[in-house]
């Protein structure tokens, strides 16, 4: 920067003033001090310019950007193949199991305080899902098109798998939750989620969750409002226990 030296008090000043910001003398623009501009030795612009201009350089430059699409391309394609490949579910059947009358049951429990807890397998509760869905088809959304939910119970954990399909190809979907009853309400916090096998953080599937889970958690109105006159429900591994009022 250029800056003007007083020649009464040493002071430097701005290459813009007239008098010394210091002692209010005026200026001598002729004594006006620039640094000294370092020039630059030959061999050194010569190593520069040369350095501008190697092959071999440029070729490493292009190298490392061609290496690095191909990993961005595999990690893409690695993380597609992730979500286009189905979770570990069972075979689909066409036919529906007896289900137990959970709607029912869940009635009677919230008009008879103290009644005993209710327990259901996961097979009894995944049979009365689908049989309502079945039932329930306008509920659900036309696109894209569904084919079945599963519910797999751990320990204090419920896990909801959805499949859905499009132009004939199926792609899953699915939300871990911690789920429990409290004040008259039933909270539902995500622990974990998935598209296909590819892990997804639970913030995307709280994000998405009406999206993907909205219509089928519609077709369960009743059954929700039910259990929120519940006491408590506890999840244990492959199995549900509901406890009505006290």
């Amino acid at each position: 920067m250029s800056k003007l030296i007083c020649q009464e008090c040493r002071h430097e000043n701005e290459a813009e003033r007239i008098y010394c910001h210091n002692c209010g003398a005026r200026l001598d623009r002729n004594a006006l001090t620039k640094e000294d501009a370092t020039e630059e030795a030959p061999e050194e612009a010569h190593r520069r310019v040369r350095a501008m201009f190697d092959p071999h350089r440029d070729r490493l430059r292009r190298n490392f950007f061609q290496f690095s699409k191909l990993v961005l391309g595999a990690l893409v394609a690695a993380a597609l193949i992730e979500m286009l490949l189905p979770p570990d579910l069972p075979a689909k059947t066409k036919t529906i199991g007896l289900s137990a009358p959970i709607g029912i049951d869940l009635e009677t429990a919230s008009q008879a305080h103290g009644a005993q807890p209710l327990r259901y397998s996961e097979e009894q509760v995944n049979a009365y899902v689908a049989s309502t869905l079945k039932n329930k088809p306008v509920a659900l959304k036309d696109w894209p098109h569904f084919e079945r939910a599963l519910l797999r119970f751990d320990e204090n954990l419920c896990r909801l798998t959805v499949e859905r399909s499009l132009f004939g190809f199926s792609f899953y979907t699915a939300g871990e939750y911690h789920i429990a009853i409290q004040n008259g309400a039933i909270s539902a916090v995500e622990n974990a989620g998935n598209i296909g096998r590819l892990p997804v953080h639970p913030k995307l599937i709280k994000l998405c969750g009406g999206f993907l889970f909205g219509d089928i958690s519609k077709s369960f109105d009743r059954e929700h409002k039910l259990l929120t006159k519940m006491s408590r429900i506890d999840f244990q591994p492959k199995a549900v226990v509901v406890t009505p009022q006290p």
